[in-house]
């Protein structure tokens, strides 16, 4: 036969305002039984974080994904909106490789996994990126379903550095490196692909543990230092073309790749 008030405050964070109406049914939290004006005091927001919090628990024990809405930027990350219960989401947890603008996805419906959860404390820390890791982890596998060590596949250049380039392979990323381009000295990668440029890759290796695929370019060509001795003979004279001088000598090319 108690009444208690509830600010409406309470009410349009959960957008819950609209939908209410005198005899509708709603779980509250009890918060005092009288309080200095002789009324109990009640909290609906409260009573949300309470069942969000059970909801976060299971999430956490079963690694069960939740969604919720990033609403603003703290120092160290942002918080999360999880159905009232506010959980803290790390900045180097918020995609598998760095965002220079979360314009996107700030107070957008984005999926969480919880890997923190301090009852006591009320502490709660999600990931997105755990999210995008596992689904990124389902394609993988059902990519590497499709192809084998040995194949012939088209190949899209993503970027170039010192050592080698990074390629998509059918949607994953693969690797080739600069010693795998060809037979002939490569200087840099770059001087021989683009960014975008399509080009033709043999799958040399894909490692069952981490899942990389390392591909090559001279592994489709013949190997010119095979069978060397019956096509050049000790003392032979063969004509070559300089392609470098350098202080100790000169490099020449007798057929290509060698």
């Amino acid at each position: 036969k108690s009444e208690g008030i509830i600010p409406i405050e309470e009410f349009k964070i959960s957008k819950e305002l609209d939908s209410l109406k005198e005899g509708s049914k709603i779980d509250v939290y009890l918060e005092k039984i009288e309080s200095h004006k002789l009324e109990i005091v009640v909290s609906r927001e409260k009573a949300r974080r309470m069942g969000s919090l059970k909801k976060m628990q299971r999430s956490f024990e079963n690694q069960e994904e939740v969604e919720g809405i990033i609403t603003n930027k703290v120092k160290g990350g942002f918080i999360v909106n999880i159905d009232s219960c506010l959980c803290f989401l790390p900045g180097s947890q918020v995609d598998t490789r760095p965002i220079k603008n979360m314009d996107s996805l700030m107070n957008t419906t984005q999926k969480f996994l919880c890997v923190k959860l301090d009852k006591l404390r009320g502490n709660i820390v999600v990931s997105r990126k755990a999210v995008l890791a596992k689904t990124k982890n389902k394609e993988l596998e059902s990519i590497l379903s499709k192809i084998k060590e040995g194949d012939i596949v088209t190949a899209t250049v993503k970027s170039c550095l010192e050592w080698g380039a990074f390629l998509d392979v059918m949607g994953a990323d693969a690797l080739l490196h600069v010693t795998d381009l060809s037979y002939s000295r490569v200087s840099k990668p770059s001087d021989l692909l683009s960014i975008g440029q399509s080009i033709k890759v043999k799958i040399i290796k894909i490692d069952s543990e981490t899942k990389r695929i390392s591909c090559g370019v001279k592994q489709m060509h013949p190997d010119p230092y095979e069978n060397l001795e019956k096509k050049y003979k000790i003392n032979g004279i063969y004509d070559g073309t300089v392609t470098k001088v350098v202080d100790y000598g000169a490099f020449v090319k007798l057929e290509e790749g060698l």
